[in-house]
């Protein structure tokens, strides 16, 4: 088998569709580097080739013990994903069988359904849709690759780490053996022999005992049959409650449609009316206050102005005609003066001239038509009207106005509705359709609460009584042991179980011994210390793992190092994958976080390359740095990296691996400080 792409479409970390190809180029470059740092979605990659072929038996790492299939499909959608995009998961493999090579394609992709979860699965074979193998796709693929043994190919670091703890690896060791030597079919026959003998058990007879159990047995009978006749009268009364339901909504439809929600709301509406009235009727009294001050001087406003410019003018005039009085007074004053002082006739004449023509010039620019003559209280006032009264007036009322013609739209509003109130009689009908209706939806939930109830005590009594009746037929088959039909029966079972037992014991004895080369080959095929361990034995009926030194002695685990205890796990998988006889390929999730130097060096070079025909490694920059990866470029036929980009939240596969020339330099010391 040969995988060949895979495609990722709304799957956890990866949004959108993206296609990665895994066949290899050649069968000497048959490793897919597959790179990225931890938290980039390599974990769910392995997931994803999983759940693609296995489903809901898949055994995803980041499936929770316990958590139902159809919610945790519903995790797995990238969450950024809209209702409408499908979450698909694509596989495409080659497997030859009867001598001729055929390529698959198994489509999995499924949606949110309401609360649940719709999954469509369609498989292709040689590029044609084919609905038989859809159909019968889990028992084709268990001929291809049994799940019992898929952790054998499909492996990551927490498998390695339980299996390098060999105190604690024995029950990991035990369900791997007898999931690859089928004992597990062993065990289940051996289940079905003592249900057959617990059955003939049963059957033996006694008059006593059997009366008793026939009493048991019609009690139950009794019980069952009530629990049943509830049962179905449970269903006619949940008919019943549904009809009822719907004739709720219907009448509660049609109460809406005749103006119920308006009748239930008439106080409400009331209210409202009455406050717009009342608001109203504020920002009209507004308005006559406004009509009763000084609102209708905005109306003359420029006679007003005009007024107060001649009262300016009226004042110059008065003003200027005071100052020529003076100025007579002092002109006299002046021409007295000089001619005490005896100036000449003709200066005197001279400077009077001049004096009469000032004082005429100002008599001139006082002629103003004086007829509003003022008074200093009415000026004062106009000039508060015009420059604060009625420029204050201008502001206020439009807004007033707007004020107004919107409460009065609300007002009316409030009068539609409230007109629009059916009257008590029109609905006095349907409200008591609607309570009647209602009042027998309450019963009816009721009664129902009360069934179900019932319907429990009884399935309580039903099960108490089944197991006294159980307890009486084993005591019965107590004293029906001696019988010799049943006995001879139960001797034959109990036989066939011991030879079972023991066909299993010598089954696993035989392939231990094969399991336990194959590890220890493998094992010394990535050791540093190829002399540290020199034989493996394993207890076929604990499961313990026995390590011996090159003095043949037991060599204890704490002499072991963590590193050379995860080699010992790796050659344990590899060794058991090798048992299996299955050409598949190796998923391995990069397990040398605790190796040093030497010992990744090993596992780069003698392990990865040569774990199958087709291997797809999953690694960090951390495990497989430029120096491993220049070790394992040989066998490399394809890379690529896993890139996590914040901004979308998604990770983007790109082909190539992890690192650039710009950081180089800092992953190498990097590498250098984690070897």
């Amino acid at each position: 088998m040969i995988f060949d792409e895979i495609v990722l479409q709304n799957f956890g970390v990866y949004r959108d569709r993206q296609s990665v190809l895994l066949s290899p180029p050649s069968p000497k470059k048959n490793v897919v580097l597959l790179g990225g740092l931890n938290g980039a979605g390599k974990t769910t990659f392995l997931d994803a080739l999983q759940l693609a072929l296995y489903g809901k038996m898949a055994r995803c790492s980041n499936r929770p013990s316990g958590l139902a299939y159809d919610e945790f499909l519903r995790r797995s959608i990238h969450w950024a994903a809209a209702a409408t995009d499908k979450t698909a998961i694509e596989v495409q493999f080659r497997h030859t069988s009867d001598g001729k090579e055929h390529t698959y394609r198994i489509n999995r992709q499924w949606s949110p359904n309401g609360n649940g979860i719709r999954e469509h699965v369609q498989v292709e074979c040689d590029g044609s849709f084919d609905s038989v193998l859809t159909d019968s796709w889990g028992e084709y693929l268990e001929s291809l690759i049994p799940l019992r043994i898929s952790n054998l190919f499909f492996f990551d670091g927490e498998k390695i780490e339980g299996l390098a703890d060999l105190e604690n690896s024995a029950e990991m060791l035990s369900t791997a053996i007898h999931s690859l030597l089928g004992i597990d079919l062993v065990d289940k026959l051996t289940t079905d022999l003592v249900v057959l003998e617990r059955r003939k058990k049963t059957a033996s007879k006694n008059e006593t005992e059997q009366k008793s159990i026939d009493e048991a047995q019609r009690a139950l009978d009794l019980v069952e049959q009530r629990h049943e006749e509830l049962f179905i009268q449970r269903g006619g009364l949940q008919n019943d409650l549904d009809r009822c339901e719907k004739r709720v909504q219907d009448i509660e439809a049609e109460f809406q449609i005749q103006g119920g929600d308006l009748y239930e709301r008439q106080n409400e509406i009331e209210a409202a009316r009455v406050a717009s009235e009342e608001h109203l009727h504020e920002v009209e009294e507004q308005l006559r206050e406004f009509a009763a001050g000084a609102a209708p001087l905005l109306l003359v406003a420029d006679l007003l102005g005009a007024v107060a410019d001649q009262n300016l003018k009226e004042e110059a005039a008065s003003e200027t005609e005071r100052i020529r009085k003076l100025l007579g007074q002092r002109d006299a004053k002046v021409l007295r003066k000089m001619r005490e002082l005896a100036v000449s006739e003709k200066a005197m004449s001279t400077l009077e001239r001049v004096l009469i023509e000032d004082r005429e010039k100002r008599k001139a620019s006082g002629k103003v038509d004086r007829y509003h003559r003022l008074s200093t209280e009415v000026r004062e006032l106009l000039k508060s009207l015009l420059e604060t009264t009625l420029p204050s007036l201008r502001q206020l009322l439009p807004k007033t106005l707007k004020v107004t013609d919107e409460t009065q739209g609300i007002l009316i509003d409030h009068e539609r509705h409230s007109a629009a109130i059916p009257d008590h009689d029109t609905l006095a009908p349907i409200m008591a359709d609607r309570l009647r209706a209602r009042e027998e939806l309450m019963r009816l939930k009721l009664a129902l609460q009360t069934l179900d109830a019932e319907l429990e005590r009884l399935k309580h009594e039903r099960e108490t009584k089944r197991s006294r009746l159980l307890a009486q037929i084993e005591r019965k088959v107590e004293l029906d042991l001696e019988k010799e039909d049943v006995a001879r029966i139960i001797v034959h079972s109990e036989k066939a179980r011991d030879t079972l037992e023991k066909f299993r014991v010598a089954v696993i004895k035989h392939h231990v011994t094969r399991i336990e080369a194959l590890i220890l080959q493998s094992l010394k095929q990535l050791m540093r210390k190829e002399s540290l361990i020199s034989d493996i034995k394993i207890d076929p009926e604990r499961f313990v793992i026995q390590l011996y030194g090159k003095d043949r002695r037991v060599l204890p685990p704490e002499r072991l190092s963590a590193g050379e205890r995860q080699l010992l796990a790796i050659s344990i998988l590899w060794g058991l994958a090798r048992t299996s006889g299955q050409v598949l390929p190796a998923i391995i999730d990069t397990p040398l976080g605790r190796l040093d130097a030497t010992h990744r060096a090993r596992l780069v070079e003698r392990y990865f390359p040569y774990a199958s025909h087709q291997v797809l490694l999953l690694s960090t920059d951390q495990e497989i740095d430029e120096h491993y990866y220049d070790k394992l470029r040989p066998w490399i036929g394809r890379a690529y990296n896993f890139q996590f980009d914040d901004s979308v939240g998604a990770t983007v596969v790109r082909p190539g691996y992890l690192w650039s020339k710009t950081n180089h330099a800092s992953r190498t010391h990097s590498s250098f400080a984690a070897s």
